[in-house]
């Protein structure tokens, strides 16, 4: 791809993240403010993903599901603060581990490269058995249980009410009219790069909702604005917690976003033309 100059160290300080709070599980604070993008929590992104993958493709994962993993870490860091985008490069704005191992693992990848990797080719480039690590810490939680049989292994979610979660966010944006934030366009934009699109919302029954998933994917988050002072739910239960955000940290956040979604949805469409079998046994 070229010659690349590193990013010098000062120019990616420049994109610290003071309006969130993010804590070592990797939970992102409220962001809010006029002209803001509301931007909540992604900590469950990854496991998500991967729950409803299993869900779909009938405990089996989709050749994509590296590359979307992958693609999710990026957003995750960015909403914690940890990378920004430079020059349409991926950037550590701050090494402070996050206490997730596989987040800390992505970090630690990023910052070992000789120059910062574009988005594109690092989401093409999955770490080792990204979905395994994550499948096994799910099944040390009680959430899913592998089934192996003549050496090939399926995954069971024994967790339906961790299913109806996952399913829930999903369905809400699948079912939303108007707005939508950077965390609903994460999701909808990775959960159509792994083809869940059409794997939950099937046939002309559910074509609305397909619809609607493609169309965020597509489009990106709206600009949500609020009053002054205001919380993005309309209460004031998130008051206290809310920051004003400068629009040049939800520029770098966005940035993420767009990057990550647009590099796991190439990456999966590659992938998927080089195969005429949707999903594969292992993880």
């Amino acid at each position: 791809m070229g010659t690349r100059a590193r990013v010098p160290l000062a120019e990616a300080e420049n994109l610290s993240f003071p309006g969130i709070r993010g804590n070592s599980s990797g939970t992102t604070g409220l962001l809010a403010g006029r002209g803001c993008v509301w931007f909540f929590g992604v900590e469950w992104l990854c496991d998500d993903l991967l729950l409803l993958t299993v869900f779909a493709y009938r405990g089996r994962l989709a050749h994509a599901t590296g590359y979307t993993l992958m693609g999710a870490e990026l957003i995750r860091l960015a909403a914690i603060g940890r990378i920004g985008i430079v020059e349409d490069m991926i950037v550590i704005t701050s090494e402070e581990p996050t206490g997730d191992a596989e987040l800390d693992a992505a970090l630690t990848e990023i910052g070992e490269s000789e120059d910062p990797p574009w988005p594109d080719e690092w989401v093409a480039q999955p770490r080792p058995r990204i979905a395994g690590k994550y499948l096994e810490r799910l099944e040390a939680a009680g959430v899913v249980r592998a089934q192996t049989r003549f050496s090939t292994t399926r995954w069971l979610v024994t967790d339906a009410a961790r299913l109806a979660e996952a399913r829930g966010r999903l369905d809400a944006i699948a079912g939303s009219v108007g707005e939508v934030d950077l965390a609903q366009t994460a999701y909808a934009g990775l959960a159509c790069a792994i083809g869940l699109d059409y794997r939950l919302y099937r046939g002309r029954g559910q074509s609305a909702e397909r619809d609607r998933l493609q169309e965020i994917a597509a489009r990106g988050p709206a600009v949500s604005l609020a009053a002054d002072g205001d919380s993005a739910h309309g209460d004031s239960a998130h008051g206290d917690s809310a920051d004003i955000v400068e629009a040049a940290t939800l520029a770098a956040i966005e940035a993420v976003t767009q990057a990550a979604v647009g590099a796991a949805s190439q990456a999966a469409a590659q992938a998927m033309a080089s195969t005429a079998d949707p999903g594969y046994g292992g993880a």
